[in-house]
């Protein structure tokens, strides 16, 4: 009986590896990610860490800054090698104290993962990907 144990662990398949995340870093120590027109702001190390919802989710607010306000802003997200789309929340624009303005998004994922975020404003696309981990 061991021996048909052993050999059954032997010939069994490699459990299938985890698919890396290609995580989008930023291109400044500040954690900015973007052009001049529409930028962000990425965690240095790719990943998101957002505390779960009420609903079991996993919740973030996510800013977004123009150069100048020029429009609306569009946002979508997919789970990387999926159909599986992120919550939009509420999207909000505000002004800074320096007279400057930002977009404030509010977003769900439905679990941890491999996500890719864009978005869309005045012409500009702006597209990078976060792992999503629980906080």
């Amino acid at each position: 009986m061991i021996v048909e144990a052993l050999v059954a662990l032997a010939v069994a398949p490699p459990a299938a590896a985890p698919r890396a995340c290609p995580v989008t870093r930023p291109t400044v120590a500040s954690g900015r990610y973007g052009s001049k027109r529409l930028w962000t702001f990425l965690p240095r190390d790719g990943v998101l860490r957002s505390p779960r919802a009420d609903d079991g989710s996993l919740f973030q607010k996510l800013p977004w800054i123009p150069d100048r306000w020029r429009g609306e802003l569009t946002l979508s997200g997919r789970m990387v090698g999926s159909v599986t789309p992120m919550r939009v929340v509420g999207i909000n624009w505000g002004y800074a104290s320096t007279g400057k303005g930002s977009w404030r998004t509010a977003v769900t994922f439905s679990r941890a993962g491999c996500w890719r975020i864009t978005g869309r404003s005045a012409g500009e696309t702006l597209t990078y990907v976060v792992r999503v981990v629980a906080a």
